[in-house]
């Protein structure tokens, strides 16, 4: 093992502390804000390295093979994640079809890549070049990695077409899940887990570059952002998220009124996890973060640790707000009968897509450690957690 002791930083408060070797059912917390510093590591890199290889065959298998195939009157049309992106982009909405490409599947490949590529090195017992660059992209791609939103975008379409024709699954509907289930558990291997891997295997890692303090600068970068996503989500309410043209007529809907025909299906489950995905948590985000920066800015120090775990959940909730642009282009690619039936994204689509990217951004431009360093928390810690 290394010579030098690795440093837990506390990336919510700011609070350093010396680790300490963890036994199994252990682990750090920080006695500054009780956020969950490190866990004991159960998987050695080989096990890492096999569920990545795991998920990035999965994930290739989800996206060669059709979600679902749609039969209408003997008319089958079967639909895979790269078809749903191509007819968004043919119907007059590339941003929203960008947007989708890169979250569903760009990123989430380029993340494994990266993941299988630094855990070849470290199961030979090698650092890779650039260690540390590859561990910052790792962190940067990891919050834009939507599969399994897209799943719960996949499960959503099924209900809401159940009614109008036959659904068939296909091979890439049970391989998402699989992905997603692997993707999920490959969020726990965080750059600081590969490094701590990588120095308890006696490698030469480096020491960890502290980070700068929080400017205060940031908040006018947040309120501009905040500012832009409540001003577009008015319009991603308001105008028709999708239409539909079918020989019984044609029918423009929002996002309120796409949970109103699912609970008129009786599909109340999938109605509120669609309310809560693209109602709730949108309102929930801005709120939230507009609170936060607003007491950080007044120095307030009042319930910093109740603050920065609700900083946590935000962070965490944010990307299911894809939620409705997801099944938005499913259900386009799934519904292209003619004139029977066909499904088309609309241009609330587009502001909603927004919205979405417009609160992570602001999610991940806040610095929790701005609100304990303007309280008078300034000092970093240096007991054992």
């Amino acid at each position: 093992m290394s010579g030098t002791p690795l440093v837990l930083t506390c990336h919510h408060c700011g609070a350093s502390f010396q680790r300490v070797q963890l036994v199994p059912g252990q682990w750090a917390q920080c006695v500054r804000c009780d956020s969950v510093l490190e866990t004991y590591a159960t998987f050695t890199p080989s096990a890492w390295l096999a569920v990545v290889c795991a998920a990035i065959l999965t994930l290739a298998l989800a996206n060669a093979y059709p979600v679902a195939t749609l039969v209408v009157q003997g008319a089958a049309q079967p639909a895979s994640f790269f078809d749903a992106v191509v007819i968004t982009w043919q119907t007059g909405y590339p941003e929203v079809a960008l947007l989708t490409l890169a979250a569903g599947f760009v990123l989430p490949a380029l993340h494994l890549g990266l993941l299988a590529w630094v855990l070849c090195w470290l199961v030979s017992g090698r650092l890779p070049p650039q260690f540390d660059r590859l561990l910052d992209w790792l962190e940067r791609i990891k919050p834009w990695c939507m599969v399994p939103v897209f799943l719960m975008g996949v499960l959503v379409s099924v209900v809401k077409l159940a009614g109008l024709a036959t659904l068939v699954p296909g091979v890439g509907l049970f391989a998402t899940a699989v992905s997603a289930v692997l993707i999920t558990s490959l969020s726990r291997l965080s750059a600081f887990r590969l490094r701590t891997i990588a120095f308890d295997a006696a490698l030469p890692v480096g020491p960890v570059h502290e980070q700068g303090p929080p400017s205060p600068a940031q908040f006018t970068r947040i309120w501009a952002l905040l500012l832009a996503a409540l001003i577009l989500y008015i319009p991603a309410n308001l105008l028709p998220i999708m239409s539909i043209d079918a020989i019984t007529g044609s029918s423009a809907h929002t996002i309120m009124g796409g949970v109103i025909e699912l609970v008129g299906m009786g599909s109340w489950d999938i109605a509120l996890v669609v309310f809560i995905a693209s109602v709730v948590v949108p309102s929930f985000k801005l709120i939230c973060l507009a609170t936060l920066v607003w007491l950080a800015q007044q120095k307030n120090g009042q319930a910093l640790r109740r603050r920065t775990h609700l900083y946590g959940m935000v962070e965490f909730i944010g990307q299911w707000s894809m939620l409705d642009v997801f099944v938005v282009i499913l259900l386009s690619a799934l519904g292209r009968f003619g004139a029977l039936l066909s499904i088309q994204p609309g241009a609330g689509a587009v502001a909603f897509g927004a919205v979405v990217v417009l609160t992570m951004l602001a999610a991940m431009s806040f610095d929790p450690r701005l609100a304990w360093r303007r309280a008078g928390y300034r000092k970093h810690l240096s007991v054992q957690p």
